[in-house]
């Protein structure tokens, strides 16, 4: 939710099925409350009904809801392409930033996609660029600072209670026997 553009994937198929991302908060499925800056976060980008509903009941939004809601961007499908990262239009620069583990990610379609949206963030001035983004961000941020401490004793506090353990104990489990079935 801080990044400048969120691009979220259509989905893609794997072994002859249809694998559907979702995107959102589920800390309420686990039995956990969202820490406040986080929240806050969710409220500034899909607006407050949306996101007190989404906290409340831990949503995971599918791809088209994602963006129906103003949580991602834009999708992109397997199917497309771009070609953000030819050498003629400097996507070998930004090849260039990108630890090594990654470059093999490259010719995916949301990596490529991202690859372009970088390279306009990067062709605007960077002082009227961070400028821009503190209107908007400066006052959360703050916010951020100023209970730090506060959220984060009250989060880890919480997240200890043995029925919150239990509970995440459970949904690990669930992953792991999700994992082993693959």
């Amino acid at each position: 939710m801080a990044c400048d553009y969120r691009i979220m994937s259509a989905g893609h198929d794997v072994g002859g099925k249809r694998v559907v991302p979702t995107i959102g908060m589920n800390e309420t499925k686990l039995g956990i409350a969202a820490p406040f800056w986080m929240g806050q976060m969710l409220v500034r980008t899909i607006g407050y009904r949306q996101a007190e509903l989404a906290l409340a009941m831990g949503t995971m939004f599918p791809p088209e809801e994602a963006l129906g809601v103003g949580l991602v961007d834009e999708i992109v499908s397997s199917q497309q392409s771009s070609s953000s990262t030819d050498e003629s239009d400097g996507g070998d620069v930004l090849l260039e930033l990108l630890p090594s583990l990654m470059k093999d990610q490259v010719p995916d379609p949301v990596m490529q996609k991202a690859f372009a949206q970088a390279k306009l963030f990067a062709e605007i001035p960077s002082r009227a660029r961070l400028e821009s983004k503190l209107v908007t961000r400066e006052e959360p941020i703050q916010d951020l600072i100023a209970k730090r401490e506060e959220d984060t004793e009250s989060f880890c506090a919480f997240v200890m209670e043995e029925a919150v353990q239990r509970n995440l104990n459970a949904y690990f489990e669930a992953l792991k026997n999700r994992s082993k079935k693959k």
